[in-house]
């Protein structure tokens, strides 16, 4: 079965211009240094579905649907990335979306992937929108399968211009929220002025620890460090250090030697 891979002069034109294509390529544009994207798509993890069988992802993997890592009969590795399309999959197929669409869905959000460099470029660039700006996104998927991610505003503008056709929508921020609990991904706002790497790479670095403060250092105009700072008044001095993830820990005592509290630094350097 072929599958048609969506072209930029079809669906895909109803969010894509100027400043949209600007943006998606400035954050593929140095993946070296791109930490979010990293986070994004680490596979070494090994994580766990409560509401999806075995016996479906294999099904999944068989059909074409799933590209995982694994050697022999071990456990498979999935990326964040991974996680959230096999969560997708779930809820389409809930839709009763069938295994032609699902295929064309999983074309759609590979988009541009070999230029980009990653797996599911569209989908990437708006988790990590998610993740730390709570932009709402919803991804529309169409009849014949393809599949589009896009925020809320950009939606609304495509319906009221040139009109959508009849679709599934899915909340991309529902989907990671079940996937990070702890984290509060309720989108903030409605307005989604987009930001550079840099300004996404901060709202990240703040989203997923609890600094007490935070000194952002600027040069030229960018952001150029990032340095946080976390008190902990329990854990024991030695779990800290094993750590291996703070530029710098002071260790506050008492006259008589007890450790009240445990001040650690964490720096990010950011590149222009």
């Amino acid at each position: 079965m072929k599958v048609t891979k969506p072209k930029k002069t079809d669906v895909v034109a109803l969010y894509r211009n100027e400043a949209f294509d600007s943006g998606f390529y400035q954050y593929f544009k140095n993946l070296n240094k791109n930490k979010i994207s990293q986070i994004l798509n680490n596979k070494e993890r090994n994580l766990k579905f409560d509401s999806v069988s075995y016996r479906k992802l294999n099904s999944w993997e068989k059909a074409g649907l799933l590209t995982v890592q694994r050697e022999g009969r071990e456990w498979r590795r999935f990326s964040i990335i991974d996680a959230i399309w096999v969560k997708l999959i779930k809820e389409l197929r809930e839709f009763g979306v069938t295994w032609k669409q699902l295929k064309v869905a999983k074309e759609s959000l590979e988009f541009e992937n070999e230029k980009c460099g990653v797996p599911m470029p569209m989908l990437e660039f708006y988790t990590a929108f998610v993740i730390a700006q709570r932009m709402p996104v919803i991804i529309l998927v169409f009849k014949d399968g393809i599949s589009l991610p896009v925020s809320l505003t950009q939606y609304k503008v495509a319906k009221e211009t040139t009109g959508v056709a009849n679709h599934v929508q899915i909340s991309l921020n529902d989907i990671i929220q079940g996937m990070v609990p702890e984290l509060d991904l309720k989108p903030a706002h409605k307005t989604d002025m987009p930001l550079d790497v840099d300004e996404m790479e901060l709202l990240a670095f703040l989203r997923f620890a609890d600094y007490e403060k935070v000194e952002i250092r600027y040069k030229d105009g960018k952001i150029d460090l990032i340095e946080g700072t976390e008190r902990e008044m329990t854990q024991k001095v030695h779990d800290v250090i094993n750590e291996k993830c703070y530029e710098e820990i002071k260790i506050r005592k008492r006259d008589d030697g007890v450790v009240t509290s445990v001040v650690r630094t964490r720096k990010k350097k950011l590149g222009n």
